[in-house]
């Protein structure tokens, strides 16, 4: 579950589908890596999708994408996005990560997407350990994080507080890594831009607990 509730997110999706991308040369690079590493067989989950715009992009180097967000009004958006660009091999669902099915053995997906999400949930841990679950051992997990260092550990947060910003948990770089390892992920690519403060980390599932 995310910090905010749903009704925040349903407000703030139209608005937030016109938004510019804030640094287009560090998504296209996430988005270049990403697409090196998967194939035409590959399953992958994307959890707090948005409004669809990553899902979208990843399609056709894929087999399927099962894509979730629990804003109604994201995924609706999501959803008219494939509509007008005829894709056919994304889910669209409205749906909390930690209420989306864990999937059996034979099921389970060869990558996960967490774009701009594991800072916003309210239990790191639990978000992780579901992640782990829900991967192939040896599959990845793709995510970018907002991490907080210096002042922003304080100006964020308190933005957030007075409803100028999402409401974000406060991480490192090196907590995230930490937390990550703790759950049986190896740490497959460690990227941060000079000018973000979103690190960008590839995490590939061991066998933790199968």
């Amino acid at each position: 579950m995310l910090i905010h509730p749903p009704r925040f997110w349903n407000m703030m999706a139209r608005s937030y589908a016109r938004r510019p991308v804030g640094n287009q040369a560090a998504y296209e690079y996430k988005l270049d890596f990403t697409a090196s590493h998967l194939s035409s067989q590959d399953r992958l989950l994307e959890i707090g999708c948005g409004t669809g715009t990553t899902a979208l992009i990843h399609a056709p180097n894929v087999a399927h994408i099962d894509a979730i967000d629990y804003s109604s009004e994201m995924i609706s958006i999501a959803r008219e996005k494939a509509k007008e660009q005829d894709v056919g091999n994304v889910n669209f669902e409205v749906s909390a990560f930690d209420c989306w099915p864990i999937p059996v053995k034979d099921q389970k997906y060869d990558a996960v997407l967490a774009m701009s999400i594991l800072h916003l949930v309210l239990d790191l841990d639990a978000t992780l350990d579901r992640v782990s679950n829900s991967l192939k051992e040896g599959g990845l997990l793709f995510s970018s994080t907002v991490c907080l260092e210096g002042v922003e550990k304080y100006a964020i947060p308190a933005l957030g507080a007075i409803g100028l910003l999402p409401k974000i948990r406060v991480l490192t770089q090196e907590i995230l890594v930490e937390r990550m390892l703790a759950f049986g992920f190896s740490i497959e690519h460690n990227w941060r831009p000079e000018n973000g403060s979103a690190a960008f980390i590839v995490a590939r599932n061991g066998a933790r607990r199968r």
